[in-house]
């Protein structure tokens, strides 16, 4: 390949790689895929290019779209009505294990401590496993200035990330437990897949009901789940189980108030965060996705609580 060549078909075989970065840089699958297609118009205009390492090139580019646009957005988000919480995503790309444990939402959700270059770097390095010296290129710093600022991000998230994770098979088992405790009414069971301080973040964007602030501890979590109101939202509703980033969760779906996602933080065998999305913005390509699967099995129904995940 000449070396200023960055074809149709050199862009697309990179196309994941580009999605991956910048899905967790966003928190948006919407916004990943505009940031790609953007990248490729750039990568198209730029005759100029000496393109000698194509992955560096366009991760170069999508990594400094997404830094701008993060740093646009910091108002908008600053002024978002509620907890603001990433956009689930459905299927993900085929990726590694250790890739696939950086696209859940509680890892999203601990990554918006960072400040947009921060976020670039530490993902780079710790998930994307670059060089110092590509990624101190890519977001245009000197390596030491990269290797500080890779010190400062671990920092941050240290204390933050569980030492102990579950496996998949024991995650399902306590999202069902979990969405039993709350159809059922149970209060003793959801107690014992909650941790004493968990916490449950609610998204609702000002166009769909939800907490305005975290609820904190498991008591009063188990309050505002099973009280009057909670009742009412698990008995009318049909809560499947679904993937949601990746890992277990629910998708909840309600004829008068909406839909929405249930997504957990589970370490040491027990719920350390739940985060439910019901901003319709944010659930419409998980919902279309969903919906295409659904007309794409067999039967195209599922029980009344969902079909195993």
């Amino acid at each position: 390949m000449a070396a200023t060549d960055c074809d149709e078909a050199t862009f697309e075989a990179h196309r994941p790689l580009l999605f991956s970065i910048a899905y967790r840089m966003l928190g948006s699958a919407s916004e990943a895929e505009d940031v790609v297609q953007d990248a490729w118009l750039r990568a198209r205009q730029d005759e100029h290019a000496d393109v000698r390492s194509p992955r560096a090139y366009l991760t170069t580019i999508v990594t400094r779209l997404c830094i701008d646009h993060l740093r646009s957005a910091e108002r908008t988000r600053m002024e978002y009505p509620g907890p603001w919480l990433p956009e689930p995503l459905a299927e993900p790309n085929q990726e590694s294990a250790e890739l696939a444990s950086s696209l859940t939402t509680a890892f999203l959700v601990l990554l918006e401590q960072l400040a947009p270059t921060e976020r670039a770097v530490f993902l780079l390095r710790e998930v994307f496993e670059l060089d110092f010296d590509e990624i101190a290129r890519t977001v245009g710093k000197s390596e030491a200035n990269t290797r500080q600022i890779l010190t400062r991000a671990r920092g941050r998230l240290r204390d933050s990330r569980p030492r102990f994770t579950v496996s998949r098979r024991e995650s399902e088992e306590i999202v069902r437990r979990f969405r039993h405790a709350c159809v059922t009414g149970n209060v003793e069971e959801l107690m014992a897949v909650l941790h004493v301080d968990a916490e449950l973040v609610s998204d609702g964007g000002g166009k769909a009901a939800a907490a305005t602030r975290p609820v904190l501890g498991a008591d009063r979590i188990a309050k505002f789940v099973l009280g009057y109101a909670g009742r009412m939202h698990w008995s009318e509703s049909d809560f499947q189980l679904v993937t949601i980033n990746g890992a277990p969760g629910l998708l909840m779906r309600h004829p008068i108030s909406g839909n929405g996602t249930y997504s957990f933080d589970i370490a040491d065998s027990r719920i350390r965060a739940i985060y439910v999305v019901r901003n319709p913005d944010k659930l419409r390509g998980f919902l279309e996705h969903t919906h295409t699967a659904e007309g794409a099995s067999s039967e195209g129904s599922h029980s009344r609580f969902g079909s195993s995940i």
